[in-house]
């Protein structure tokens, strides 16, 4: 007779645990390694994951066809006979072996006896990517985050209002499990502004007493917008910290608007769906924290894939060292960003540092010779107190034949009516011409007309590149 499976029976808890020291061990563990001890510790992991990742077709196949073997990967030093995959080798992977492909599990064995949920990224036409992830890849995944909201204030005492949808997408389950599991907070799932208008957000932070907040910084604009417009008092809430993903802000224009609307720290974090919280900021602002017992990082030529050094910004790539469901191995995220050396931070904390995140490779558009990333246009529009910030960027052929040309055009929210358009489309021109390097046309249009094609208010992520030309 078939019985339940209990979740709580599917982890040995003290020893994972003790693997991936959780908030109150990590910063006296693992967050204070030697760089040989902590390289050590990533060798062990990563030749777990290749054993675990020759089962599965999807590397077994790529790795073959590349003149590897099984034995022939023995150490970390070895990792660069391993080429790297992308979004569309997933893709391909899910059509090869529908519905969950040939990277991961799917027997029906294997979906009795584990504890799997179901969560998703990308698919905003057609399904979207599916990732299988077990009890302890979500436990981890918690840990990752908890270790980031703990460094940048977060306690048990502190109620953390997400306005991230718990849906299928990751990050909300992510926080959910960081701050309720891991460290004790309370958390408040409101969801996006979809689920929860922006003008009840507020409500129930003023009345439930919220001191923290997870949120996208795009989302956290527009509440200080819905705030003004109803004229209610964002510096009368109890708003200790605010956990955030800033995006682009090279110069800190955007945080510094945001934490002076707010009247509290703002801190940035990296993560994606598969591998979870890579990265955190601590009080001391001065880069992110990688979490190096869980994820090995390199930083590829966004044009030829060769590493770079410290410093020098190209394409993450990512390892997951604990992921086995599925193995990640040598992930080309496709996000922009560089690392910096090793050394003790102000904080406590020993390890290597991840930048702020700098755009997309993959949604580059080559404009009359110069490469355009829409995300390189944040900081600009930012700085301009005549917008509210949102834009997107629009792209389409133009002409035919011989003559067609790529056609980019920049349309921009003002912040109110009595915004002068044209004034204010002649400064954007000149203030995106000379941050991207290269002229675009740039339309204004009124307070909310771009909600539907950015997502804001309705999605997990915002959208900034509209492609018209498929």
């Amino acid at each position: 007779m078939e019985k339940p499976n209990f979740y709580w029976k599917s982890l040995d808890w003290e020893a994972l645990t003790r693997d991936y020291p959780p908030p109150g061990l990590f910063e006296q563990t693992v967050g204070k390694m030697s760089e040989d001890e902590i390289r050590a510790l990533q060798n062990a992991r990563f030749l777990e994951r290749v054993a675990e990742a020759w089962q599965y077709p999807f590397y077994r196949d790529r790795w073959v066809a590349a003149g590897l073997e099984p034995g022939d990967i023995t150490s970390l030093g070895d990792i660069e006979r391993i080429s790297p995959f992308t979004t569309d080798d997933l893709k391909e992977a899910f059509v090869r072996q529908p519905p969950f492909g040939d990277h991961q599990p799917s027997s029906e064995d294997y979906f009795r006896d584990a504890h799997v949920r179901i969560l998703t990224s990308g698919g905003t036409t057609g399904l979207p990517r599916v990732t299988l992830f077990d009890s302890r890849s979500l436990e981890i995944q918690g840990i990752q985050s908890a270790r980031g909201f703990w460094a940048q204030g977060l306690r048990p005492s502190d109620i953390i209002q997400i306005t991230y949808t718990n849906s299928l997408a990751n990050a909300a389950w992510c926080t959910l499990n960081g701050a309720f599991h891991w460290i004790g907070a309370i958390p408040m799932t409101t969801g996006s502004g979809l689920v929860t208008s922006s003008a009840r957000q507020l409500q129930y932070a003023a009345a439930w007493g919220t001191t923290a907040w997870f949120t996208r910084a795009e989302y956290l604009a527009r509440l200080a917008e819905v705030a003004v417009e109803t004229g209610f008092d964002l510096h009368g809430l109890r708003t200790r910290h605010i956990h955030s993903h800033i995006g682009p802000d090279a110069n800190g224009t955007r945080r510094r608007a945001l934490e002076e609307a707010w009247n509290a720290p703002v801190y940035d974090n990296y993560g994606t769906h598969e591998i979870g919280a890579i990265a955190f900021e601590c009080r001391e602002k001065s880069g992110m924290h990688i979490s190096e017992d869980t994820v090995y990082v390199e930083i590829a030529d966004i044009e030829t894939g060769q590493l770079l050094g410290h410093g020098e910004t190209g394409n993450l790539i990512a390892t997951s060292l604990y992921r086995s469901v599925p193995p990640i191995i040598r992930f080309n995220m496709r996000d922009q960003l560089a690392t910096f050396p090793r050394g003790k931070c102000g904080c406590g904390l020993c390890t290597l540092k991840l930048s702020n995140f700098r755009g997309r490779s993959d949604e580059m558009v080559k404009l009359r010779g110069t490469n355009v990333y829409p995300l390189a246009c944040t900081e600009a529009i930012a700085r301009d107190p005549r917008t509210n910030g949102e834009f997107i960027c629009v792209v389409s052929h133009e002409g035919s034949g011989i003559t067609q040309r790529e056609k980019f055009v920049v349309r921009i929210e003002r912040r109110g009516l009595s915004v002068d358009a044209q004034a204010l489309r002649s400064d954007m021109d000149a203030a995106l011409h000379r941050d991207l390097g290269v002229r675009v046309e740039v339309e204004i249009v009124d307070p909310g007309t771009l909600a539907e094609f950015t997502g804001l208010g309705f999605q997990n992520k915002t959208r900034r590149l509209l492609d018209l030309r498929k």
